[in-house]
């Protein structure tokens, strides 16, 4: 039985109108994270310039190698406590949510000592500009060190939203976005702390936002109880002290979670492995790509909305044995996902230059020309592509195959957008031009591979009425 107003069932009901409902809320949930480094980077640019956005374009690639580690891990709790929503499985959701905690603050504490260690040698190696070095490693460090906030607010949200509810961490982020914004104009400019003052900003924000996710998931779902103790009626409550079960499920959560945080910090490597190709053309290409990255990030995240819709959709389908209606989530979710992301790729070559320039690059100058070529080439028909590949991915996530995800995320980061961009850019000597071709190219296989997985899971799983998607993951 759902558990609150603002619960949503995906295994009943009409698909179509669910998901846009459900996605809407995602889109704009999406886009507040990273409003994070959207508004660093904006008020950086304004405030300490060229240098300072090279310095945070560079420490946003780090930033982002968190962000994704930490959604990646959240995925897979979130996909357990699906399946455990769909069969209407309380102890389960408790447990699942239990284990999801318990991997989170695990990671941060060791993700906190690896920024430490690495942030320097990483970006040196990546060929970070001398004068932004130190300010780039500043804000890697800071992020970092307080990775504890977004991993546990995206562990919760991931509850919230694989029971339906995304309305409530939009709610809870917005305010977290306030006050990042609120921070970062007193850190940057007035109290004189440039790149780490956004960084600083960026964590006490977070920080916010996790205390209030933690809060309203505890009081609002038994299943989000982890140390209630044994339930009268339902049994072991699957919290902090049922050892063995609990041990299952953070074995559970990691088999999908992993895979998922691997496949999502690949993808972002391979964006700081193009970044450092892309530095070593000098200050304008650097700058253009950092914010024609920027630009490209926030035109995908309707697209990462709907697909995470797909994934919350299909895996309380696959919980409550309905595998006819996880194939249904992901036909319509691609064509879905497939019409926004062309709406989204319009606009943005319609008002290209105008949004290059917000980021305080000067329309006469020759990293504004940079950018908007970066973003004629890689937010076009390529995107349509991505679309699909994501689609996919996400189903397959909620499926129980987060190693094909992994691997398509492999064929996209690497074997394409950077191996294809180092031979474009270096060995055939097209210059950058090759690498942002190279990076319009990347999600063509993968999109293909994701469809043939989907053809291939619908003839597994629907060849009798019986309720196969019972066994699936």
């Amino acid at each position: 039985m759902l558990n609150s107003s603002s619960d949503r069932s995906f295994a009943e009901g009409p698909l179509l109108r669910r998901l846009v409902v459900f996605a809407l809320p995602l889109m704009a949930l999406n886009l507040l994270q990273y409003v994070y480094q959207t508004v660093d980077m904006v008020v950086v640019g304004h405030v300490v310039g060229e240098v300072g956005l090279v310095a945070i374009s560079n420490a946003t690639n780090a930033a982002y190698l968190v962000s994704a580690f930490v959604m990646g891990l959240a995925a897979g709790g979130g996909v357990v406590v699906a399946r455990a929503v769909g069969a209407h499985d309380v102890p389960g959701q408790r447990r699942a949510y239990a284990a999801t905690l318990l991997v989170a603050l695990a990671a941060a504490g060791l993700l906190a000592l690896v920024g430490a260690a690495l942030a320097r040698p990483a970006f040196a190696a990546n060929a970070v500009p001398t004068a932004a070095l130190d300010a780039a490693v500043a804000y890697t460090q800071v992020v970092c060190a307080g990775c504890v906030g977004p991993f546990l607010l995206n562990a919760a949200v991931a509850f919230l939203k694989a029971h339906g509810d995304a309305r409530t961490p939009l709610l809870l982020v917005g305010v977290s976005a306030f006050v990042n914004v609120a921070l970062d104009l007193a850190l940057v400019g007035p109290a004189g702390l440039g790149v780490e003052g956004a960084a600083y900003a960026t964590v006490i924000a977070q920080g916010v936002a996790a205390a209030g996710a933690l809060a309203v998931v505890w009081r609002r779902y038994p299943g989000a109880r982890v140390l209630a103790g044994r339930g009268r009626a339902s049994g072991p409550c699957g919290g902090l002290g049922d050892g063995p079960r609990l041990g299952a499920s953070v074995v559970a959560v990691l088999r999908v979670g992993v895979p998922s945080a691997v496949q999502m910090a690949v993808v972002n490597l391979s964006y700081a492995l193009v970044t450092g190709l892309l530095n070593r053309y000098g200050t304008d290409v650097a700058a253009a790509a950092g914010v024609g990255l920027q630009i490209s990030t926030v035109a995908g995240l309707p697209c990462w909305a709907i697909g995470q819709a797909i994934t919350t959709a299909a895996a309380q389908n696959v919980g409550a044995a309905l595998p006819a209606r996880a194939r249904e989530v992901v036909r319509l979710g691609v064509r879905l996902n497939v019409g926004v992301t062309m709406g989204v790729q319009i606009l943005v070559q319609l008002f290209a230059s105008a949004v290059v320039a917000a980021y305080g690059l000067a329309p006469d100058g020759a990293a504004h020309d940079i950018a908007v070529l970066y973003l004629r080439i890689t937010c076009s028909v390529n995107g349509l592509f991505y679309a699909a590949m994501f689609s996919f991915d996400s189903f397959a996530l909620a499926a129980g195959s987060p190693r094909l995800v992994l691997a398509n995320s492999l064929i996209d980061a690497f074997a394409v957008r950077f191996g294809l961009a180092f031979l474009l850019s270096g060995v055939l000597g097209c210059g950058f031009v090759g690498v942002f071709a190279a990076q319009a190219a990347s999600p063509v296989v993968p999109a293909l591979v994701g469809g043939v997985y989907v053809r291939r899971w619908s003839r597994a799983h629907l060849r009798s009425d019986g309720p196969c998607g019972a066994s699936v993951g």
